[in-house]
């Protein structure tokens, strides 16, 4: 099958959980599958290159220039929402010229030009890939869209693609209940992020790291430190967090919460210092990734991401994989509380109400017993049930099915 692959990350460029998933995917839908990839650039990529037996194209555009955009900042969502439709503009006319790709999957609405342009310029059949649903679906939104302008276009989208694939069943009943309804829709969950790592992976060392890694940081070894990883956001429940830490640190001595991740940095720093929480809570200010997000994972004891939704949410197999004990808003799939919710992988709190995450970080910190049981079910949760080379044959079989005659029905 030649696949054409729509996305707004691929490595080298990787700020968040969707370049981490393009990155750990597509060795697998290559090994036999023709694969192109067509991504953004941001100025200091080649255009055109051969990743590993994969095509890539970026093409370049001249808002970007090098510079590092955060989403989070209203004038660089912007900068970066014009960079998307400029490239997606590009896309097209290349798939035009080139060799015909059986289908183009298309991630997330942010792609609808290519999307849209396939389907009724290049009659391409269209897969979409639904990987956030901030801008149109879920309850809290992150961008301003009072006449829902963003729902109708990724209903739209939706409507003219052969498939839809989401992670988990709970954003599938977000999109229905939408009224995503006229197209076959595929729950395909991601493996983990570690999964390739944690092989070949020298523990002591890591650990050595780890601790070298807490004195950077002024942590004493008596310190107990509660990590958060993601985008500085409202939706990641950050905001939340920051109230709970004020019962947090009272109740458990010693108590430092580091977060990692760009974002609302100074807006963190104004909660902390008017809660009395100066220096009792860290931020490293930028994105992480590689051995050193392994290095932030390793001194944690227990890592908390209270987002408010999440469409899959990789922090959370980060953390369990390296057999962290785990707290979860609500706005994650209960796929995350493993096989037997009554001895759950992770442990699941209310992300709108910082008194019930304060309980759950209490009962996490102070419960040696929690958190190693936590720990254990966490890593064999993540060990057991995910796995990039399933993940990527269910995507092959969506993709199969999209080739097929539409039939108009919800997959369970």
């Amino acid at each position: 099958m030649r696949i054409a692959f729509v996305i707004n990350q691929f490595p080298p460029n990787i700020t968040a959980g969707l370049g981490r998933y393009a990155e750990l995917i597509t060795p697998h839908l290559a090994r036999d599958h023709e694969l192109e990839i067509y991504t953004l650039n941001d100025g200091q990529q080649p255009v055109d290159e051969q990743v590993d037996g994969i095509t890539v194209y970026r093409p370049r555009t001249p808002l970007l220039r090098g510079r590092r955009l955060n989403r989070t900042r209203r004038a660089e969502f912007l900068l970066l929402a014009l960079s998307v439709v400029v490239s997606n503009l590009r896309y097209v006319l290349r798939l035009r010229r080139g060799k015909r790709p059986d289908l183009v999957a298309v991630h997330d609405s942010t792609n609808f030009l290519s999307g849209l342009l396939c389907h009724y310029v290049l009659r391409l059949p269209v897969v979409f890939h639904v990987h956030t649903t901030e801008y149109g679906v879920a309850p809290q939104r992150s961008i301003t869209d009072p006449l829902n302008l963003f729902a109708a276009l990724e209903r739209w989208l939706a409507r003219i693609s052969r498939r839809v694939v989401v992670a988990t069943p709970e954003v599938r009943d977000q999109v229905v209940a939408a009224g995503w309804t006229r197209t076959p829709i595929d729950v395909v969950p991601l493996g983990g992020t570690f999964e390739p790592v944690l092989a070949g992976l020298d523990r002591q060392s890591l650990r050595a790291a780890a601790a070298a890694r807490r004195l950077e940081l002024g942590l004493s070894e008596a310190d107990r430190v509660l990590l958060f990883v993601g985008r500085i956001e409202r939706q990641k429940g950050v905001y939340q967090l920051l109230e709970a830490m004020r019962a947090a640190a009272a109740a458990v001595p010693g108590l430092h919460l580091v977060i990692v991740g760009e974002g609302d940095e100074l807006g963190v720093r104004r909660i902390a210092n008017s809660a009395g929480l100066r220096g009792r809570v860290l931020t490293s200010g930028r994105f992480v990734q590689g051995r050193e997000l392994l290095e932030y994972y390793e001194l944690a004891d227990a890592c908390v991401f209270p987002s408010l939704f999440e469409p899959f949410g990789l922090v959370a197999t980060e953390a369990m994989a390296l057999g962290r004990a785990t707290i979860l808003g609500d706005g994650f799939s209960r796929i995350f509380l493993g096989p037997d919710p009554a001895r759950p992988a992770a442990r699941f709190v209310r992300a709108s109400e910082p008194a019930d995450i304060a309980r759950g970080v209490i009962e996490v910190m102070t419960g040696t017993a929690l958190r190693r049981a936590l720990g254990d079910r966490g890593e064999r949760f993540v060990r057991e049930n995910l796995s990039w080379d399933r993940a990527a044959a269910d995507t092959i079989e969506a993709y199969r099915a999209a080739l097929k005659p539409r039939r108009g029905a919800v997959k369970p």
